[in-house]
């Protein structure tokens, strides 16, 4: 018996489909090894940064350059944190000009300060600040300067404790502290028994004043005055501590002239004020990651390769993709202006041949209204190419201006369509109004277009979630649905069931809902013949 062949017909895969799936497969695998060299490269830049700047933030958070500790970047936190750490690092001033002894694991001993040496160190830190941009620390340092200051105050009783010092807690005045004067190192913790917190004033290039005992009461009226009798610093004499202006000045001058001969007035000598200059460290990668970084050029040179053999593929796909989506921006931005163009157009032609004087405001009004109706959309279409303003908003109110825009129109088409809406205690959300009612007026211009008939229902109800983390709003109609087949692409760029439609309602409404709001729209049901709900979930105010 003679054995028939038996042929097995295999699916036909064009040339051009096998090429591309080859490339995608290809560029996967190359970009899962890039990715795991960066992740590798990123964990040791990481530990890197975290070794150096960790001890850089907590020394900024610490130290307040007006009241720091003179040793800034000789002191022991930055020596050890930052100095010492095993990555190569070196100081220097605002112009990359070394700091003397401030560099380690460079290949230079702290204590070569030749010029050789230093021109070397240069270049050194070119080359890292292209890995790692320089950072920044202050280094306090201190100006000697005398300035004589004159205090007066209204206290609220001559007897109560007060102390004044400087920056560093130098006694500079006190009265009614039990303490003699040989003893005056203590008396700060004299002071503690009847303040917890002093009043403190600085400011830049003046000296630095610290008064006791005077947090404890709610007004105490004090103005602290230069040698020449400009005001310094005040508090409670009812000019804000920011004004310097000339009425401001005019007013501290009564008020001292008022305060010297029924207030307390005494004199206070400072010999220091407060000062910093800005250090910039810049740090490279240690030997064994400059071996890893050539990885990813050798990848990137595969992925070149890949790309340009793609190419010519993948340019098809690509222009396929970029025109049906500016076809369809160009139409919806045709539709968005041509009906306020439109009007505005009608009632100027109406304003040439009118010649009733009672008639022009309302033309005026009329196209009043157009023209905001454009500034909407040039707001519209301008969000949608930029990351929106969110900021709490009602939904409701949102909705319910939608609904109002139809209201308007849907008689003007011969139909007969109720549209309503119920919402049960919704919590504000973060929005942006215009994009949220562009998303809306979409939702509602689908349902108008399924109902056929020339009465139907469009009905939007809001609720909060379980949880009440969320906002729930359900867009129902009784339109003529959409078949099961066809729900799950209603979503997608292009998909149209419009003879004239350009498939861009539903994925423009779903880009504003999940990528700017971070919310879900769903399909909830939908059925031929008896209607469409869908479902948008959004996340209220925190």
């Amino acid at each position: 018996m003679a054995v028939i062949p038996v042929k097995i017909k295999l699916p036909k895969v064009s040339s051009g489909t096998l090429r591309a799936f080859i490339f995608i497969l290809l560029v996967g695998i190359t970009i899962a090894f890039w990715l795991y060299t960066q992740l590798i490269i990123n964990h040791v830049r990481e530990f890197q940064k975290s070794a150096i700047t960790t001890q850089k933030s907590i020394y900024i958070s610490i130290i307040n350059p007006l009241s720091a500790d003179v040793s800034g970047i000789d002191s022991e936190l930055i020596q050890k944190g930052v100095i010492e750490s095993p990555f190569p690092i070196i100081f220097s001033d605002t112009d990359n000009n070394p700091v003397q002894g401030r560099w380690r694991n460079v290949g230079i001993a702290p204590d070569d300060t030749s010029e050789a040496s230093i021109k070397k160190l240069k270049i050194i830190i070119e080359k890292m600040d292209r890995i790692n941009p320089p950072d920044s620390i202050p280094n306090p340092t201190l100006i000697h300067r005398t300035d004589s200051l004159t205090v007066y105050e209204m206290s609220p009783s001559k007897n109560l404790p007060v102390a004044v010092t400087d920056l560093f807690g130098t006694p500079l005045y006190w009265r009614n502290i039990d303490i003699g004067p040989a003893d005056s190192i203590n008396i700060i913790m004299k002071i503690k028994q009847f303040d917890t917190e002093p009043i403190r004033f600085n400011k830049e290039n003046e000296p630095s004043l610290n008064f006791c005992g005077m947090s404890v009461y709610r007004k105490w009226p004090l103005i602290v005055a230069k040698n020449n009798g400009d005001p310094l610093y005040w508090k409670d004499v009812g000019v804000a501590q920011n004004d310097t202006s000339s009425s401001g000045k005019t007013r501290l001058s009564a008020q001292m002239r008022y305060m010297r001969p029924r207030g307390i007035v005494y004199n206070l000598v400072t010999e220091n004020i407060p000062d910093y200059d800005i250090l910039l460290f810049h740090y490279g990668d240690p030997k064994f990651l400059t071996w890893i970084v050539w990885l990813p050029v050798i990848e990137f040179l595969v992925i070149f390769i890949l790309i340009v053999v793609g190419f010519v593929g993948f340019r098809n796909i690509t222009k396929a993709e970029q025109h049906s989506i500016w076809v369809g921006m160009a139409k919806e931005t045709a539709h968005q202006l041509g009906t306020p163009i439109s009007s505005i157009d009608g009632w100027l032609e109406l304003m040439k041949t009118e010649h009733n004087a009672s008639f022009t405001p309302q033309a005026i009004k009329e196209i009043e209204y157009d023209v905001k109706r454009l500034t909407r959309v040039a707001a519209r279409f301008s969000n949608i190419g930029s990351r929106p303003e969110l900021q709490p908003i009602h939904i409701s109110n949102v909705i319910d201006e939608a609904l109002d825009y139809f209201k308007a129109r849907v008689p003007n088409m011969g139909r007969s369509i109720i549209l309503d809406s119920h919402y049960n205690n919704l919590s504000q959300i973060m929005g942006n109004h215009e994009l949220l009612n562009w998303a809306f007026e979409n939702l509602i211009k689908n349902s108008l277009a399924s109902i056929e008939s020339k009465d139907g229902k469009i009905i939007i109800t809001g609720s909060m979630s379980k949880d009440f983390k969320h906002v729930i709003l359900d867009f129902e109609d009784n339109g003529k649905g959409i078949a099961s087949a066809y729900q799950n692409k209603v979503m997608k760029p292009g998909y149209t069931t419009k003879k004239r439609g350009w498939g861009l309602g539903l994925s423009l409404v779903k880009r504003i809902i999940e990528d700017y709001h971070g919310g879900k729209i769903i399909l909830l049901e939908s059925k031929p013949g008896v209607g469409t709900t869908f479902r948008i979930i959004l996340p209220v105010v925190k």
